[in-house]
């Protein structure tokens, strides 16, 4: 090959992937041995018969079709697309190549990606025939830069192993001045050398000085008793997610039932950019409705940054479940506040996504409440009021009201437990349309204010109904009409928008499948867990799928995620709305490549669940 086209060659192909990953000394080497070959339409190169003809395809121009030895039309590829992986498994997919197009091609020789296989083994896996291989790979180059933003740091990596330590007898003033003399904003407090309480200055303040007590108390007067705490070995991410939900700022952590270390919110903070930690305090100290939708566009800046820094996509979900559940549980403390005590026990609970954790920037509300069998008419009357401020409280921050009103403040949705008994029944014994949509919100909740009693109750009386055969037969019919948006030919097959422009539908024709056979799954092994991943993990543990299906759909679950994240979190950062429906124009050559493969693992998942339940 002439070297004048070498810069040519070698600019456009450090564009597709997967050689875009390579380091330049080695693009170099691959660009140096392609063979470049133009096909007239109709042309055909037969199947190689020997390893010296054997080689990794890139359209350059024009579209070209595979076919098998007896006929059949294996794909069609186009600009861009790589192709012939399966050349060099061990299992090779046989097949002539047929221009429909003029076009041009660069074929690069298996000598060439035999080389980068075995004397660069962390680019091999790029080049496997496998798509579950080629997405896994997608997934971890993704999150390179993980391990460097500490997400999955260790509490025990990042904590003090110097801490203030007092016994429950010292009096309140001794302890302030162990405190002093250590610069000490907090305290763990033993009794017998066994963990008992904490205690910070702030509490001192609170409780001791603004009260007018007496700082000769012992302390185990004022501390907090039996503080939470976390083990070594649990992330950094743990440790915020803990610290979001419980509202606190001080984490003990033990090992052997023994405290070793303390981590403040303080020391996360200088390991960590988890601002949400700081913004659920915020959002817990809010007294109106507008006060929290002040505090939206910084909930949005968390998600951008998170997005743009590419932390793994389940993480970015829990960091904005736990925000909307504060904001949610806000909203119901100032309804109560302003409407006066609830006059009978309830529970509120969440659906869909936000009951999965799964929140993304676009969620909407759904929501129901379960009401005590002993509710009047005045009391429901009371919870629709209820239920009224913190709906329109949601929405005002963000939060879209459900356009098929599967909230709380719709009167169908705000029932005694009783009659939620007979909804759940009716749903799982007559699984027709309006009861199957019904049941795809209302099969995944959790209670995030009252009495979680009364959805345990539920679960567990219709857990045996929900995993027969014959109803989880008519979710996977349902489930199954929902396909990849993916050709005859592998070609990505685009619907229109709402503007009537063309788009990928990533979370309707990917997302929601693997959330939808993951339920079903859950539902046959009559599992607890509510969140996607927890499910699959749950039901592989239980043998009911096998280690490699594990791997695939989680990595291809990840992939989805984390491309949708990285689409909203661009879109926004130009001042325009987010959506799901992604503009082909923001596919590069890595993406559409393992979207098509993600794509495909799906089916091939929809496939072997329909057979295993049908």
């Amino acid at each position: 090959m002439s070297e004048t086209l070498i810069p040519n060659i070698e600019l456009f192909i450090a564009n597709i992937d997967p050689f875009s990953r390579l380091p330049k000394a080695l693009l170099n080497r691959v660009t140096s041995t392609i063979k470049i070959i133009y096909l007239a339409k109709g042309e055909v190169i037969p199947p190689p018969q020997t390893e010296q003809v054997k080689y990794l395809f890139i359209v350059r121009t024009g579209a070209v079709e595979q076919r098998l030895a007896d006929g059949t039309l294996r794909g069609r590829l186009e600009e861009d697309d790589v192709f012939g992986f399966s050349l060099f498994s061990a299992s090779e997919t046989r097949y002539q190549i047929k221009a429909i197009e003029n076009s041009l091609l660069y074929l690069v020789p298996a000598e060439t990606i035999h080389h980068i296989q075995s004397q660069y083994p962390e680019y091999a896996q790029h080049f496997t025939a496998k798509p579950e291989d080629r997405i896994r790979s997608a997934v971890e180059s993704t999150w390179t830069d993980i391990n460097s933003n500490s997400f999955f740091n260790t509490v025990e990596q990042v904590s003090n192993k110097q801490y203030t330590q007092v016994d429950g007898h010292d009096s309140v003033q001794m302890v302030a001045k162990i405190m002093r003399a250590q610069d000490a904003a907090c305290a763990i407090v033993k009794e017998n050398n066994a963990l008992i309480g904490i205690v910070t200055d702030t509490d001192m303040i609170e409780r001791v000085i603004a009260d007018g007590k007496s700082t000769e108390l012992p302390i185990s007067e004022i501390m907090s008793p039996f503080p939470i705490t976390i083990s070594a070995q649990e992330t950094v991410f743990d440790a915020a997610i803990s610290m979001m939900e419980k509202n606190i700022k001080n984490l003990p952590i033990v090992e052997d039932g023994q405290v070793i270390g303390l981590l403040s919110l303080h020391q996360l903070f200088q390991n960590q950019r988890i601002q949400a930690v700081y913004l659920i305090n915020k959002i817990k100290k809010s007294s109106s409705e507008s006060e929290l939708a002040a505090l939206m566009p910084e909930r949005d800046r968390i998600f951008q940054e998170l997005a743009n820094d590419k932390v793994p996509a389940d993480l970015i979900g829990t960091i904005l479940s736990t925000i909307m559940d504060a904001v949610n549980q806000r909203l119901i403390d100032i309804a109560i506040k302003r409407l006066g005590p609830v006059p009978c026990d309830f529970a509120w609970f969440v659906s869909g996504s936000h009951a999965r954790k799964e929140v993304n920037i676009l969620s909407d509300q759904d929501s129901g409440i379960i009401l005590s069998d002993q509710a009047t008419i005045k009391d429901r009357v009371y919870f629709q009021h209820l239920a009224m401020i913190v709906t329109k409280g949601l929405d005002l921050c963000g939060y879209a009201l459900c356009t098929g009103k599967f909230m709380a403040v719709t009167a169908k949705w705000c029932q005694p437990l009783s009659m939620w008994r007979e909804y759940y029944k009716k749903w799982i014994k007559n699984p027709e349309y309006e009861c199957l949509l019904n049941l795809s919100v209302f099969l995944d909740n959790r209670v995030i204010y009252g009495n979680k009693e009364f959805m345990t109750q539920l679960v567990n009386e219709f857990k045996e109904m929900a995993s027969q055969r014959t109803f989880l037969a008519k979710l996977i019919r349902d489930a199954v009409e929902n396909r990849t948006p993916l050709g005859i030919f592998h070609n990505l097959v685009l619907t229109k928008n709402e503007n009537n422009q063309k788009s990928l539908n990533i979370k309707r024709y990917g997302i929601n499948i693997i959330v939808d056979l993951a339920r079903i799954y859950a539902l046959s092994a009559k599992s607890d867990a509510c969140n996607t991943k927890d499910r699959l993990i749950a039901v592989n543990k239980m043998g009911i799928i096998n280690d490699a299906t594990l791997k695939n759909i989680l990595s291809v679950y990840d992939f989805l995620n984390s491309f949708r994240f990285a689409y909203q979190a661009e879109i926004m950062s130009q001042g325009e709305v987010p959506s799901s429906q992604i503009d082909p124009d923001y596919f590069g050559s890595f993406e559409r490549k393992h979207i098509k493969d993600a794509f495909r693992l799906i089916d091939d998942w929809q496939q072997s669940t329909k057979m295993r339940f049908s």
